[in-house]
């Protein structure tokens, strides 16, 4: 068992919350230090729908060419490169899917905060064109059969449109799996409290320094002057994660990318089924509201100078091109456009997270970049994480996803 008493946090994103979560289930407390609050940036603006783990795996298709790999190349989310594949850290995204019906309940209970977590099925609609060039429904669902998404399946246009009438008939059917999803503030929030409630200390402030004593980080040093001494370190920074990695002579390279989205109401029930029609997602919450969104190239906007702007162009793409998807959702009120920056990595595949102990310290970790996944991989890297930290050594059943992941190796 270690001794190990108090951590250091930095980020108090999902992803910096559920460490020290996780961190406070193992009796070990964590102090998280955030510039400015609790989820305030991305992890409480995203769609945080929990994907259905074997989509990714049987819908890589989309290889680079070495050109295309090279950084300041457009951020197509979908492209990898020969030899790497999201398979090698799937477990992040099956063991978060998995685990969140008895996550969900266990935070509400410790943490006060419901994240209002509930199940629904999405569809990834395709058009007649699309599915006689692929050949057909069998051969679009060979791949995410052969991957194990056997509660995935094909769904023709009939059936879809008695769920929505509206649908624009250019959609002849598509893949129809189930989701978990979940409000993301609220989600990030239930885990900060019950982080809390088990010890964690959350804290205001900017780290600007790493204290060490030979090769352990012995604190952190504070823009205010304070200095707040701990027996480990983790960064959990997103796109902010390359100026502090340096500090620790392990720079991590990163790429900033700013993503938005609509949040809108309808005058009246609406289908708790998502549908994914090209570059638009249509993604209605339990809570009542819909999520309207561009994805893909459109979607991932390159911001290295970190401005989070939004931009009325993409708000308008994203409304026009629901409506044309869907009718119906002209009727539609916008009750907020929203968006911020994400880290991404710099070269295909853009979606690989960097996570792991650095090489140069004993007692410095990193679990960051994982683009727009941080909420569906938060639970199992909160776990795998506190479970590294706090025995020192790398869980038997993830070795390959920490070698893959390893912050040596994405600079």
């Amino acid at each position: 068992m270690s001794k190990m008493k108090d951590v250091i946090v930095i980020g108090a994103g999902a992803i910096g919350s559920s460490i020290a979560y996780h961190l406070g289930r193992r009796g070990i407390s964590a102090r998280v230090v955030d510039r400015e609050s609790i989820a305030v940036r991305a992890s409480g603006k995203a769609w945080a729908v929990f994907t259905y783990a074997p989509l990714w795996v049987g819908g890589e298709q989309c290889i680079t060419t070495p050109d295309e790999a090279a950084e300041g190349a457009p951020v197509d989310i979908g492209k990898t490169v020969p030899g790497v594949s999201v398979a090698d850290w799937i477990y992040l995204h099956s063991a978060s899917y998995n685990r969140m019906p008895e996550f969900s309940i266990e935070l509400t209970e410790r943490g006060g905060v419901d994240p209002e977590y509930c199940e629904a099925p999405s569809t990834h609609l395709m058009t007649a064109e699309e599915l006689e060039e692929i050949g057909g429904a069998k051969a679009v669902m060979e791949p995410i059969r052969a991957a194990g998404g056997v509660e995935a399946d094909w769904i023709d246009g009939d059936a879809l449109r008695e769920v929505y009438p509206s649908l624009n008939p250019v959609w002849v059917g598509g893949i129809i799996y189930p989701n978990g999803q979940v409000e993301p503030y609220r989600f990030s929030l239930s885990m900060a409290q019950a982080a809390e409630k088990l010890g964690a200390e959350f804290v205001q402030g900017e780290v600007v320094e790493f204290a060490a004593q030979g090769d352990r980080i012995t604190g952190v040093r504070l823009a205010s002057g304070t200095e707040l001494q701990a027996d480990a370190v983790v960064l959990a920074t997103g796109p902010w994660i390359g100026k502090l990695s340096a500090k620790l002579g392990c720079p991590i390279a990163c790429r900033p990318v700013f993503s938005e989205c609509l949040r809108v109401i309808m005058p009246g029930p609406f289908p708790l089924h998502g549908l994914g029609a090209g570059d638009i997602w249509i993604v209605p919450k339990k809570n009542g509201e819909v999520i309207l969104a561009t994805y893909g190239v459109k979607d991932f906007v390159d911001r290295p100078d970190f401005d989070a702007s939004l931009s009325e162009e993409t708000k308008l793409a994203a409304l026009e091109g629901a409506v044309e998807a869907l009718p119906v959702l002209e009727e539609a009120t916008i009750v907020e456009h929203r968006g911020d920056l994400l880290a991404m990595a710099p070269t295909p595949p853009y979606q690989k997270p960097v996570m792991g102990r650095f090489p140069e310290w004993r007692n410095a970790y990193v679990a960051s970049r994982f683009g727009g996944d941080g909420i569906c991989m938060s639970p199992a890297t909160g776990e795998l994480m506190a479970e590294l930290i706090e025995s020192a050594q790398v869980p038997l059943r993830a070795r390959h996803l920490f070698e893959c992941l390893a912050p040596s190796g994405a600079r």
